[in-house]
């Protein structure tokens, strides 16, 4: 056994299929969901910590992750109803997305493979391509400005070079949910060392608070960048596995197109 899995979400995984998790980390206490639990409140990055969505709680993963899993080779990340599956699965699609097939609770168990604790290399959700751009995308969905803002700062600490910049704003491909993923432990430090610094620009004078579905912009910028960091370190030598999702209907129901 050389995988630790491990379930990140405000709200528990199905307690009938808890056997599947090592740790819950969670921003928020709730019942069921598993023997061992982290919480991890958002009020630990300040004020506004919220923005950092699941952030928070990965970056709290990355700071213990040799203390909790000291002889894992990968860690499985999934969260409370979206997981990775190395394996194509034919089933219902999204309303709101075609790469993310839709699952009931009850047929969980016949993807238990997915939950393995053994693996022989990682695997990351399916990029989507967005012909007009992620920046477009980012526009339609969120606050342009935000993006525009983060990637200044971050040419600004010279995380970013110019060029670096540049081909992160014409970017056509998103890995939705990066985060989701089987990661071998090396390259999860490598990656999130890298976005926990880039996530101090919520300390920064460029950040700028939103409500309602953007005061989790934090975690928006985030997921951009981390899935631009994917598809540039690891290349065409990626595995990328189907995005699960379980559903409580035969599809989600929204229509909204967004990629969170």
């Amino acid at each position: 056994m050389n995988t630790f899995n491990v379930c990140v979400g405000h709200q528990p995984f199905p307690e009938k299929h808890a056997h599947f998790i090592d740790l819950v980390i969670a921003p928020n206490v709730f019942q069921g969901g598993g023997k061992r639990k982290a919480i991890v409140p958002d009020e630990l990055y300040g004020a506004n910590g919220h923005s950092l969505s699941e952030y928070g709680q990965l970056f709290w993963l990355y700071n213990k992750i040799d203390a909790l899993a000291p002889d894992a080779t990968y860690v499985n990340i999934f969260q409370y109803r979206r997981f990775v599956s190395p394996q194509p699965v034919s089933g219902n699609r999204a309303s709101n997305g075609s790469w993310i097939t839709t699952i009931q609770e009850d047929e969980l168990e016949a993807h238990a493979a997915c939950f393995s604790r053994t693996h022989e290399g990682p695997c990351f959700n399916t990029p989507v391509r967005f012909p007009d751009g992620v920046l477009t995308q980012y526009a339609n969905q969120h606050v342009l400005e935000d993006m525009l803002n983060f990637v200044k700062y971050l040419t600004e600490i010279e995380m970013f070079s110019p060029r670096d910049a540049a081909k992160f704003l014409r970017y056509e491909h998103i890995i939705p949910a990066c985060s989701v993923g089987i990661y071998d432990v090396k390259t999860f430090k490598k990656l999130f060392a890298y976005l926990e610094r880039a996530a101090d620009f919520l300390h920064s004078p460029y950040f700028i608070p939103r409500e309602g579905y953007q005061r989790r912009s934090m975690g928006f910028l985030l997921e951009r960048l981390q899935s631009f960091m994917i598809l540039e370190l690891l290349g065409q030598g990626a595995k990328f596995g189907q995005n699960m999702m379980l559903s409580e209907s035969q599809a989600v129901t929204s229509t909204t197109g967004r990629v969170a």
